[in-house]
């Protein structure tokens, strides 16, 4: 009897320990179940798991994937925040270009603007931009490192005070290695910015 009643025991204050692990892991992550408390910003399973899956993003292109792309490059978007319409219109002032000059943007959640259903990014996000949908090459720019078979993946981060999140890490390297198994690009062909973190 008093050995079942320890297992009981031993058992109950197991569950118990772990809930309260569980809560406490929850309010910790950045707009988990609990609510947001923005203690630890890092990489949360919960809100990777909340994001959209990469396949449908690169597949959802017109002509499905008319163009040969043979190079993959990460540049970052030279703004601390940003969602795509916006960062549409600040290269359309400093070059008069339209279109985006980046296949995919991946967000860290903060956008100049305000908030509304149609401006909100989650962080880690990846939109595909016109030129993608169209597979049109982008142009030659201050950042440009490839060629016209070049997919640019524009990270929204400036590399100086304002780096990748690490939910946007993972995800640039999960669309990376979505688009080089796609498209048999080398990893040789892959280019990153000088100061990328490692993840």
């Amino acid at each position: 009897m008093t050995n079942q009643a320890r297992t009981s025991r031993v058992l109950i204050a197991l569950i118990v320990s772990m809930t309260i692990g569980a809560v406490v892991l929850m309010a910790l992550d950045n707009g988990g179940p609990v609510g947001k408390v923005p203690i630890l910003p890092n990489f949360s399973l919960y809100n990777y798991l909340k994001l959209n899956p990469i396949e449908p993003i690169v597949s959802d292109a017109a002509g499905n994937s008319v163009h040969t792309w043979n190079r993959v490059e990460v540049f970052y978007s030279n703004t601390t925040r940003g969602n795509l319409r916006e960062l549409a219109q600040i290269q359309d002032l400093q070059t008069g270009q339209a279109l985006l000059n980046g296949h995919f943007v991946i967000f860290n959640g903060r956008i100049a603007g305000e908030v509304s259903d149609t401006t909100k990014t989650i962080d880690g996000e990846i939109q595909r931009t016109e030129r993608w949908h169209i597979q049109k090459p982008c142009l030659p720019d201050g950042q440009w490192r490839g060629t016209v078979d070049t997919v640019r993946i524009c990270v929204v981060a400036d590399g100086i005070g304002t780096m990748p999140t690490e939910t946007q890490g993972t995800r640039t390297a999960d669309l990376v290695e979505f688009l080089c198994k796609k498209y048999k690009i080398s990893r040789k062909q892959v280019i990153w910015p000088a100061n990328w973190p490692q993840f």
